[in-house]
């Protein structure tokens, strides 16, 4: 189960990076919209709380705003296996150039998609 955690991880930050990052299809939106549940909530590193329309809102003016960047993910630990839930923790590193910013990242995963993501700025 933990390898597919991760690749989870992993998949999804890809999709965030090919969006952010490039000159990407609207397909990639799509496909992380169909990511989140209907009640997704993030806390950004910045404390803002956002929910799914606002996150994917913010998203859909950013196509291509950081191009070039990658995002690393390392150290995926699950936390806690719950009943229809996993709580997994994991580094995001954003690599733009030379410039590098870490967060470590807590998330919610159920069946139904990503369910809500906690990020504190590392560094």
């Amino acid at each position: 189960m933990e390898d597919r955690i991760e690749a989870e991880v992993v998949r999804q930050h890809d999709l965030l990076a090919a969006w952010l990052g490039s000159r990407a299809e609207d397909s990639v939106l799509a496909d992380l919209r169909a990511a989140h549940t209907a009640d997704f909530m993030l806390v950004t590193v910045s404390g803002e709380v956002l929910d799914r329309e606002a996150l994917l809102t913010a998203l859909a003016g950013a196509a291509n705003a950081q191009p070039g960047l990658r995002i690393e993910i390392a150290e995926v630990v699950i936390v806690a296996r719950l009943d229809d839930a996993v709580l997994v923790r994991f580094l995001e590193t954003h690599v733009l150039g030379e410039q590098r910013t870490a967060r470590r990242v807590s998330a919610l995963l159920r069946p139904g998609g990503w369910a809500y993501v906690h990020e504190t700025a590392v560094g």
